[in-house]
C-alpha cells in the first residue's frame, strides 16, 4: 500500500508539473501576441490606391487628402462592382462620368457622395470624377468608397499631354459643365490626350494692374489665383507635350499698356520654356482680337531669340461675334467652344503627332486640312486621306521634320523641302499652289 501511495503521488507530481508547463506556454504565447503589430491593409480606392490616376496640379502632402486648386483636374480609375461613391472634404462642385455616360453635375455638395444612385451591372467600370465650375476652384478629394471585395485597376491613359493656360474663356466659365465643356478639354478628349488646365477667372497676364498677381506669377506657383502666397509649384511632376496659352482679355479690360504687356508676355514665354525644354508653345490670338500687336510681337522675339517651338495660331474667323458662339459676348458658349476645339484640333495635331498639317487654302484659313505622319504618300493614298490632287496650299511642319512636296506622283518633277510653317506656297514658286501630287514626310 505505502508503494502503490507513492506512485500516486509521483503521478500527480508529474501531471501538475505539465499542466503547469503548458499553462505558462499559453501565458507566453498570448502576450507575444498582443505585442505584434497590426498592420494596415489598404483599400481599393484610397489615397494609396496607385491605380487612381491624377491630372492637373495636386498638392500630395497630406495623408488625409489630396487637394487641387486649379479648375480642370481630374482623376481617373477602373473598379470592379456595382456601386461607387467620392469622398469630398470641402463643399465644392464636380462632376463625375462613368464608362460611356454623361457628365453627371454636382454642385455645392460634401461629405461622402453616391455617384450610383442606380446600381450599375457587374463588372468593371471606368470613372473620371473633374473639378468644376466656381470661383475657389478647390478640391479636396478623400477617396473613393467602393463594394466590399471590389478591386481597382489602372485606367487606360493617353500618350501624350497637353496643358492649357488661360483665363475664364479657357476655363467655359459661363457654360453649365465649365471646364470639361472648355475647348481644351473637347479637343484634348478628341486627340486621346490628357490634358491640365492652368486658368483662373478674372486673370491678367501682367501683375500689378488687378491689386494681384498675374499669370505671370501665379503660373508657377501650386495655387491659384486665390493663394498669391502660394508655394512654387515642382515642374518635375509631369511634363506637357505641347502648351496653348490664350492671354489678354483681362489686361485689355484693366488697361495693362501694350509696351508692358509685350514685355511681360517675351518674358512669360522665356520662363515657360526654361521648365519644359522641348514642348511646343502655341500662342492664341485671342478670340476678341485684343492685344493682338504685342501678342504677335511677343513671339516673333521669342522666335528671333532661337525659340524654334512657339508658335503663333491667328483666331481670326473662329468665332462670330454676336452670335450663339458665345454666352454673352465675352466667353464662347458649349458650342463656340467645340468651334474652337475642331478649329484648333488640326494644328495641335500637327505638334502632338509629329506630322505635318496640310490646308486646302492658304493662310491656314477655315475649311479642309489633313494631318500626315511620317511617310510617303503617293497620288492615290494622299486621295484616299482627303487630298485630290493640286490640293493643297499650305502647311504647318513642326520642328524637327521634313516635308518634301512634289509636283508630280511617285516622287517625281519639282520638288520643295520644307522645315518649318508655310502659310502659303507660291511664296515658294509660282508654279507651287496646288500643285503638290506627292509627299514624303521625314
Amino acid at each position: 500500500m505505502k508503494k502503490m501511495n507513492f506512485l500516486f503521488i509521483a503521478i500527480l507530481v508529474a501531471s501538475s508539473m505539465l499542466m503547469g508547463c503548458a499553462k505558462e506556454k499559453m501565458l507566453a504565447t498570448k502576450s507575444v501576441a498582443k505585442k505584434e503589430p497590426k498592420l494596415r491593409v489598404n483599400a481599393a480606392g484610397d489615397l494609396s490606391d496607385a491605380n487612381i490616376k491624377y491630372f492637373g496640379r495636386w498638392d500630395f502632402s497630406s495623408s488625409t487628402q489630396y487637394v487641387s486648386y486649379w479648375g480642370g483636374a481630374y482623376i481617373k480609375v477602373r473598379f470592379t462592382g456595382t456601386t461607387v461613391k467620392v469622398k469630398v472634404g470641402n463643399t465644392s462642385n464636380f462632376y463625375a462620368k462613368i464608362d460611356n455616360g454623361a457628365w453627371v453635375s454636382y454642385i455645392g455638395v460634401t461629405g461622402t457622395i453616391n455617384l450610383t444612385p442606380t446600381a450599375l451591372a457587374a463588372g468593371t467600370h471606368s470613372l473620371s470624377v473633374a473639378q468644376g465650375k466656381d470661383y475657389d476652384y478647390v478640391f479636396n478629394f478623400q477617396g473613393l468608397i467602393l463594394d466590399a471585395g471590389a478591386t481597382t485597376s489602372a485606367p487606360s491613359v493617353g500618350a501624350n499631354l497637353i496643358e492649357y493656360i488661360g483665363d475664364s474663356i479657357t476655363t467655359g466659365y459661363t457654360d453649365p459643365q465649365a471646364n470639361v465643356s472648355a475647348y481644351g478639354w473637347v479637343l484634348s478628349e478628341s486627340l486621346g490626350a490628357e490634358h491640365t488646365q492652368i486658368s483662373y477667372p478674372g486673370i491678367n497676364l501682367t501683375s500689378g494692374y488687378t491689386g494681384g498677381t498675374g499669370m505671370d506669377v501665379q503660373y508657377f506657383k501650386r495655387q491659384s489665383f486665390a493663394y498669391p502666397s502660394s508655394p512654387n509649384w515642382n515642374f518635375a511632376t509631369y511634363t506637357p507635350k505641347a502648351i496653348v496659352i490664350n492671354l489678354g482679355t483681362n489686361d485689355n479690360s484693366n488697361n495693362v499698356p501694350d509696351a508692358a504687356f509685350q514685355s511681360t508676355y517675351t518674358t512669360f514665354l522665356a520662363n515657360i520654356r526654361a521648365q519644359f525644354p522641348n514642348a511646343e508653345i502655341i500662342v492664341l490670338r485671342t478670340f476678341l482680337n485684343l492685344k493682338t500687336a504685342p501678342t504677335v510681337a511677343a513671339v516673333a522675339a521669342r522666335v528671333a531669340a532661337g525659340d524654334n517651338r512657339v508658335h503663333y495660331v491667328n483666331t481670326d474667323g473662329w468665332l462670330t461675334p454676336g452670335s450663339s458662339d458665345y454666352t454673352d459676348g465675352l466667353h464662347p458658349s458649349v458650342a463656340g467652344n467645340i468651334k474652337v476645339a475642331n478649329r484648333l484640333k488640326p494644328i495641335l495635331s500637327t505638334y502632338i503627332t509629329g506630322g505635318v498639317t496640310f490646308y486646302q487654302d492658304t493662310q491656314y484659313a477655315a475649311g479642309a486640312s489633313q494631318v500626315l505622319t511620317v511617310g510617303n504618300y503617293t497620288l492615290s493614298q494622299l486621295a484616299a486621306l482627303g487630298m485630290p490632287n493640286d490640293w493643297a496650299s499650305s502647311v504647318r511642319v513642326p520642328a524637327g521634320r521634313t516635308l518634301i512636296m512634289y509636283s508630280d506622283d511617285n516622287f517625281t518633277g519639282q520638288s520643295w523641302t520644307r522645315t518649318s510653317d508655310t502659310p502659303d506656297f507660291t511664296a515658294l514658286s509660282p508654279s507651287a499652289n496646288d500643285m503638290v501630287s506627292s509627299v514624303k514626310v521625314q
